[in-house]
């Protein structure tokens, strides 16, 4: 697993820099903290995730062939 580094930038992520890392906007960032789907830390009044944590939560929510319902995704890219 990687570690974060100096040159990577911070380990604590504030929720507009945590979306960045993921690629998404704060608001699904937000609605992750709001239903506790990814741990995070309060300091002071800022909400802070630990990369470490958003590449943990990335790895448990990716879907393989395996554990996929793929009648879903054909809907979703289904044409109309």
């Amino acid at each position: 697993m990687p570690t974060a580094t100096a040159i990577d930038g911070p380990r604590l992520l504030r929720l507009k820099e945590a979306a960045a890392y993921l690629g998404t906007t704060e608001g699904a960032v937000r609605r992750l903290v709001r239903r506790r789907d990814a741990p995070f830390l309060i300091i002071g009044h800022r909400y802070l995730i630990d990369r470490l944590d958003l590449d943990r939560y990335v790895e448990k929510k990716k879907l393989g062939v395996a554990e996929h319902d793929w009648s879903l995704v054909d809907t979703l890219l289904r044409p109309e």
